[in-house]
């Protein structure tokens, strides 16, 4: 039942402490139903039994069919699963719980809720239930994602910047350095120790040379520009096994999508990532790799069958890289899941609507 009155009130026997809590009980129906929140109590057995008003408001749905746990319907797909365990973990220790969601509006967008929640319990000391708020923190999180946004374009422009002054200034000095020590080999024939020396530190002077191409590359990959997505992370996927000795099996489309040329980097970048900490923590021999696309939508895939983690503890593990692939599927929009378990490896997945990121 919709109203947050519903208390027992029948070990009540003075009609003064009646008559206060029931006024007190009326101050809080007003409260919570013209309070620009939303104000919501669950019941011993954690199913909701009251909806404030704001949430019509705010999703455009009506709170009274969305008690129990109707609700859950407008969280968005990729947050639903986080927001039932912190609920019900919190529930367990019976302390407050807090969490950020998105939630489907009537217009079809989602929104951020911040919710905050604390048990409360009846006189006799068993628990009862939660009642907690959520805050519409839409603003807040768009502004903390054109922060973001700017923070990986910045970082993005450094590097190819970086990439460009390794290019075109270190390498051809050091391509001048391999020449002139060529000349001198030539002219040191007569001198076969000294002939050998030299060819030793030619041959070192070209490895050195390998990883600054190398290390320019990764700063920015000028193949998703030149050649497109499809190619860059088949590229990218070749040069991971050759130097990791991870074999990683790649499947992709002949064609994708139109996307714009930050959403292709941001998707490779996420491969990149995504394969860096297959070979630092997942401790399996063999990926797989898959970019597809399909219906006017992107769908990046990348498993391995490591180690893997607890997805529950998602905070604590976002040493990982995780934060980064979070970050970067944000900007451009796209839906992240990742799934994993100990010992039962890892599977990130991205789908991005490609309309959305045309360039």
């Amino acid at each position: 039942m919709n109203d947050p009155s519903s208390l027992d009130l029948s070990h009540l026997s003075s009609v003064g402490t009646l008559d206060a809590l029931r006024e007190s009980e009326s101050r809080f129906r007003t409260l919570a139903e013209c309070a620009p929140v939303v104000v919501w109590m669950s019941d011993a057995s954690n199913g909701t039994i009251y909806i404030s008003p704001y949430w019509r408001e705010f999703t455009g749905r009506n709170p009274d069919d969305d008690l129990g746990f109707k609700w859950v319907e407008a969280i968005h797909p990729s947050d639903r699963d986080r927001a039932a365990r912190d609920f019900l973990e919190a529930a367990a220790d019976r302390r407050p719980c807090r969490g950020e969601y998105r939630i489907l509006r009537a217009n079809g967008k989602y929104g951020w809720l911040g919710e905050y929640g604390v048990p409360y319990f009846h006189a006799d000391g068993s628990y009862a239930g939660y009642i907690g708020t959520c805050m519409d923190i839409t603003d807040s999180k768009e502004r903390e994602h054109r922060v973001q946004s700017g923070l990986l374009l910045g970082q993005e422009s450094e590097r190819k910047r970086v990439a460009r002054e390794l290019h075109d200034d270190i390498s051809q000095r050091i391509a001048l350095v391999v020449a002139t020590l060529g000349e001198i080999e030539q002219l040191s024939s007569a001198n076969p120790a000294l002939a050998d020396r030299l060819a030793a530190v030619q041959r070192e002077v070209n490895s050195v040379a390998d990883d600054l191409r190398q290390i320019s590359h990764n700063l920015h990959p000028s193949t998703v520009a030149h050649f497109g997505l499809m190619t860059a992370v088949r590229r990218l996927c070749l040069d991971f096994s050759k130097q990791m000795h991870i074999a990683v099996d790649f499947e992709g489309d002949d064609t994708l999508p139109q996307i714009s040329e930050e959403t292709a980097l941001a998707l490779y970048r996420v491969t990149q990532e995504c394969l860096s900490n297959i070979a630092r923590h997942s401790g399996c021999h063999s990926a797989r790799v898959s970019l597809t696309g399909r219906c006017g939508t992107i769908h990046l895939r990348i498993a391995d069958s490591g180690v893997g983690f607890d997805v529950g503890r998602l905070p604590a593990v976002a040493g990982l890289g995780l934060t980064s692939i979070q970050e970067r599927a944000r900007v451009i929009a796209a839906d992240l899941e990742i799934q994993s378990a100990a010992s039962r490896g890892t599977v990130i997945e991205l789908r991005v609507p490609a309309a959305q990121n045309r360039g």
